[in-house]
C-alpha cells in the first residue's frame, strides 16, 4: 500500500479532474475507500489501474478492423 490521498489531491496527482476521478471511483474502475463522504484513493493503486485499463484499449483497438474510407457500400432504398 501506498500513499493516500482524498479526492481532490489524488485527481492532481493521477492528472484526472475530480469528476472523472469520483465518476470512475463509482464505476468500479479505480479502487478507493469511502469513510463518510470522503473518497480515499491509493495513488499507487489507482495508477496501476488506469495503466491496466490503457493496455486493454490498446488490445482493443488492434482486434478492430479497420474502417476505410472512401469506400462505396449499397444502401437499400
Amino acid at each position: 500500500m501506498g500513499r493516500k490521498a482524498y479526492l481532490k489531491q489524488a485527481a492532481v496527482e493521477l492528472g484526472l479532474t475530480e469528476y472523472q476521478l469520483r465518476r470512475m471511483a463509482k464505476e468500479g474502475k479505480v479502487p478507493f475507500l469511502q469513510s463518510g463522504i470522503k473518497y480515499i484513493f491509493d495513488i499507487e493503486l489507482c495508477e496501476e489501474s488506469l495503466k491496466s485499463q490503457a493496455l486493454e484499449n490498446m488490445k482493443k483497438i488492434d482486434e478492430d478492423p479497420i474502417q476505410q474510407y472512401g469506400v462505396l457500400r449499397k444502401v437499400k432504398a
